[in-house]
């Protein structure tokens, strides 16, 4: 055979060969990734993410498999790292649809402004108009602008049949209500010889373009004595990001303060924080309490945390309590289960004075709220207190109360 003849066989056989590990290498990635998927599915995330990796190191412009690794991340809400991973593929991979996608799950769990969770859908649907999962994350930003009219037009882009629909609808049905009647009453009784406590209110709230206002009518059974109490709230907008709470009341009983006032500043945070400082008045003919108080919440997924002390002031006195919560949010943030524990002599509720002036207690209370129907809402209430009125005096407390609340347009 002459050497001409052997260099063709040996460059054909080394051209085949070299074609056979490609294709090898291409299945074994394809391969790999399918595996990650499954993984991811299953709720292995870590180990999705380790194949996910493998899949990187023998193709590293495998997007797929980036945008895999992200998303993990922020279904175990560890978002930090999924804007690690997510965010350079802007720039890399800037015509993917599913990578606006994730982009947006992200913003929306991690609680960004919504601004950011809309301009990522509206990427995503600039690249795939037809993506149910993009218009259900444009509709959820848009409500939280308060944009319903936009919200609605972009609901009837979903086909009815589609696994988003009726969630949107009636997250959108709820929200864009701007009327609610609210009722609530509690029940409290007592380890001591005491009249059992009965204390129930009906409120009336609006939104409204700088925010929401509510008026509320307080009842108080106490000591074989009744009472009413008239309170105004108001939550205006300050910025996209700040907020206020206002408050002032009247009573001309001798339950309830002569006249209540309470003023709160608000202030979102990045990372889902937002913090708070404020003040309350409370003004009863012997004397005028004041309460210094304040909190620090925390968003992540489904949880909520927050932390309130309060400062209490009055005849000289300085007394300190501290509330810490835990909230699980069901379906949407509207329905709830929250844990509250709290150390300190401020009441839940500040009627009477004598409550107000009690030396120490501790507190445990469970709280619900669910929806009924499509414009009710109902909630429930267990609680209990160990309260120190002096040092020679303490008694234990039972609480139960029911809320019903119906939202109208």
């Amino acid at each position: 055979m002459r050497n001409s003849q052997i260099v063709k066989l040996l460059a054909i056989t080394l051209f085949l060969i070299a074609g056979s590990v490609s294709a090898q290498t291409s299945v074994n990635v394809d391969s790999l990734f399918q595996q990650a998927q499954k993984a991811a599915q299953q709720g292995n995330y870590q180990q999705s993410r380790k194949l996910a990796s493998q899949v990187l190191q023998a193709a590293p412009n495998y997007t797929d498999a980036a945008i895999l690794i992200g998303s993990t991340y922020t279904w175990e809400q560890k978002y930090d790292s999924a804007r690690i991973v997510l965010k350079p593929l802007l720039t890399t991979a800037p015509s993917r649809a599913d990578l606006y996608l994730a982009l947006s799950q992200l913003s929306l769990q991690s609680k960004e402004q919504p601004d950011v969770i809309l301009a990522y859908a509206n990427q995503g649907l600039a690249l795939a108009p037809q993506s149910q999962e993009l218009m259900q994350y444009k509709i959820e930003a848009l409500i939280q602008l308060k944009k319903y009219k936009e919200a609605g037009q972009m609901l009837e882009s979903l086909p009815v049949k589609s696994r988003y629909y009726d969630n949107a609808k009636t997250l959108l049905q709820n929200l864009a209500r701007v009327n609610s009647l609210q009722t609530e009453y509690q029940y409290a009784t007592f380890s001591t010889d005491i009249p059992d406590w009965h204390l129930a209110s009906l409120e009336y709230t609006r939104l409204i373009k700088p925010g929401s206002i509510s008026a509320r009518v307080n009842y108080a059974n106490r000591f074989e004595q009744q009472a009413l109490q008239g309170e105004v709230d108001f939550w205006p907008r300050l910025s996209e990001k700040t907020y206020l709470y206002l408050n002032a009341g009247f009573s001309s009983s001798e339950l309830f303060p002569d006249y209540r006032a309470g003023l709160e500043v608000y202030r979102k945070l990045q990372q889902s924080f937002e913090v708070s400082v404020g003040t309350r008045a409370l003004v009863y003919p012997q004397q005028t309490v004041w309460l210094y108080t304040g909190h620090i919440g925390k968003y992540w997924g489904k949880y909520w945390a927050s932390f309130r002390p309060f400062i209490q002031q009055h005849q000289g006195e300085v007394q300190t309590t501290g509330i810490l919560q835990l909230r699980r949010y069901l379906k949407d943030e509207t329905q709830h289960f929250t844990l509250t524990l709290a150390k300190g002599s401020t009441p839940t509720n500040q009627v009477g004075l004598q409550e107000i002036n009690r030396l120490d207690a501790s507190r445990v209370g469970i709280e619900s709220r669910f929806r009924l129907g499509s414009s009710f809402y109902w909630g429930a209430l267990l609680q209990y207190e160990y309260e120190e009125l002096s040092k020679e005096s303490a008694r234990n407390r039972y609480t139960t109360g029911l809320s019903l609340q119906y939202r109208f347009k």
